[in-house]
């Protein structure tokens, strides 16, 4: 009753809105893309004009999501006048990559700020919103978006189901990890039934890996150390390892198969990035609180999948992988 109350306040908003902004988080994965573009596809329908904003590049295995190549990475819609904001599977707007931008929406009187709203599902979630839809309990943001269209009563056409599809199948890890609930799958066959493209999603999501990036795959598993003591096991992937074609694509998905695969309590995959720091990436099918350990140091998530960045780069001693900076 108090999510309907909440999902009625949200459609509200967007019925009274003209123009709005939608947002998906940096570096962005299948569930804040297929929860964005899902949301654009419903607001076009409405007859409202409508922006997706990410930071970065949309990873090519997502062009297949209807409107998956209309996202603008270009600040400068943050100057454009817009009636709502909506971000999207955000724990924070720092996350989102937008803090900065929405900072300066404290616009001049002549204009009016747009209604924010913060649709997530992640137990780090800061409450940033004027209007906060975040449900801890909910498999992806895919999962909630498709109980908002449902709670108002909104029609979800294929293309919108192929999106949530997406979403719901990327964070359950095609429903393997904990994040797998009755309600996720009873989510993903509704959508199944609404037309969503099996087919398409899987293909793209998990038949996508090319013999380069299964070398490199060979090289980090050759890496893997495991601490018996704290039941951690852990593993690198250098700056360097993406060279002769292999790109930030070729590498996601490594700490979801050691958590699916690998009995250990924490799994931890450390990745070098460019600009000098260092990501990791925690998993759990333990009862351990990976989101408290992110939070730490300075990031966040779930309880069974967080993340984090640090700056350094990732040197190896006797006692394993540390961060240097």
């Amino acid at each position: 009753m108090h999510f309907d109350f909440l999902f009625k306040s949200a459609h509200d908003i967007l019925a009274r809105a003209e123009r709005v902004l939608i947002v998906a988080h940096k570096k962005p994965d299948g569930d804040t893309l297929g929860a964005t573009a899902a949301l654009r596809r419903w607001c076009r329908q409405q007859g409202k004009a409508v922006v997706n904003y990410c930071q970065d590049e949309v990873p090519p295995q997502y062009l297949y999501m209807h409107g998956a190549d209309r996202y603008t990475n270009d600040p400068a819609v943050f100057d454009e006048r817009h009636d709502v904001l909506v971000v999207m599977d955000c724990s924070d707007l720092r996350y989102a990559g937008v803090h900065d931008h929405v900072a300066r929406l404290s616009v001049p009187e002549s204009r009016r700020r747009p209604v924010l709203i913060n649709l997530d599902h992640h137990a780090t979630n800061e409450m940033y919103g004027d209007l906060n839809l975040v449900d801890a309990d909910a498999s992806s943001a895919c999962e909630l978006t498709h109980r908002f269209f449902e709670s108002v009563g909104a029609e979800v056409t294929q293309d919108m189901a192929t999106c949530l599809l997406t979403g719901i199948l990327t964070d359950t890890g095609h429903f393997s990890n904990p994040a797998t609930t009755r309600e996720a799958m009873e989510a993903a066959s509704r959508l199944l039934q609404l037309g969503a493209k099996m087919h398409d999603v899987s293909r793209n999501i998990q038949r996508n890996k090319s013999v380069e990036a299964l070398r490199l795959w060979g090289s980090v598993l050759s890496r893997l150390k495991f601490n018996e003591r704290m039941g951690v096991a852990s593993t690198v992937i250098f700056d360097s390892d993406l060279v002769d074609g292999v790109t930030e694509e070729h590498v996601q998905g490594v700490s979801n198969f050691l958590n699916q695969f690998l009995e250990a309590k924490v799994i931890m995959v450390l990745r070098e990035m460019p600009d000098g720091q260092v990501r990791g990436s925690l998993r759990s099918a333990e009862d351990v609180d990976v989101s408290q350990i992110a939070k730490l140091m300075g990031g966040g998530g779930h309880k069974k999948a967080a993340g984090f960045a640090v700056p350094g780069r990732i040197v190896e001693d006797a006692a394993g992988w540390r961060v240097e900076a």
